[in-house]
């Protein structure tokens, strides 16, 4: 599907139906869609390069299937802090359909997909580090971490509006020791509040050649 940004009348391709959102790659704009228009946001500034060999257009393989970059945020939690920084969640299509997120940080990589059952899924004040949830109808996971977090910059096509600047908390989870799940021993949750509800995200870690990538970004070194 392709539209014409409204501040500079480039080309802006979507590549999923389910996404709202993208950042013009010529002049930055932040974009929203609504039908057959496009509605300027304002403008996102340059994101900065990091070490991340992926990019918007990678292809990856997951289990049978497979899938292209079509997104990215970038997110922060508060400088200043002993553990301050920053991680990408890249946002995927894939083949079959599918939408997902491919998060990446510190050299881990957590692919998971959107979660409707949110049976069990507590307020985020009842959370602490270590304390069991019970989600996705009984199966144990444990909370890991939980940040405040806000995103940073944004590009490419993604499912919702990530302004500069939108807060929410994120919170990691694992499956707890001696849970009922499948593949324990890499299963990965996270929870999102933000001002729009609460997400939940399943899936697992994998090792970055896994994915078997295509289409990587050029570093030295590699």
């Amino acid at each position: 599907m392709e539209y014409t940004c409204p501040s500079c009348g480039a080309a802006v391709h979507f590549k999923s139906r389910a996404t709202v959102f993208s950042v013009c790659t010529y002049c930055k704009s932040m974009l929203v869609r609504h039908d057959l228009n496009l509605e300027s946001l304002g403008k996102m500034s340059e994101l900065l390069e990091d070490m991340s060999p992926l990019q918007v257009g990678t292809r990856g393989v997951f289990e049978r299937g497979s899938f292209e970059i079509i997104g990215r945020l970038k997110i922060g939690w508060p400088q200043g802090t002993l553990d301050g920084g920053t991680w990408n969640e890249w946002f995927l299509q894939l083949d079959d359909g599918r939408q997902g997120w491919l998060g990446e940080a510190q050299g881990f990589y957590m692919i998971s997909f959107p979660e409707e059952d949110r049976r069990g899924v507590p307020a985020v004040s009842e959370l602490v580090p270590g304390k069991n949830v019970l989600l996705l109808g009984g199966k144990t996971f444990v909370v890991d971490d939980i940040k405040q977090a806000q995103c940073i910059g944004s590009e490419g096509e993604l499912p919702f509006r990530a302004p500069q600047g939108r807060k929410n908390v994120s919170v990691d989870l694992s499956a707890a020791p001696g849970s009922n799940l499948s593949g324990t021993q890499n299963a990965f949750a996270s929870l999102d509040y933000s001002s729009d509800g609460v997400k939940l995200y399943v899936g697992k870690y994998l090792e970055f050649d896994d994915f078997k990538f295509t289409g990587l970004r050029e570093l030295d070194g590699w």
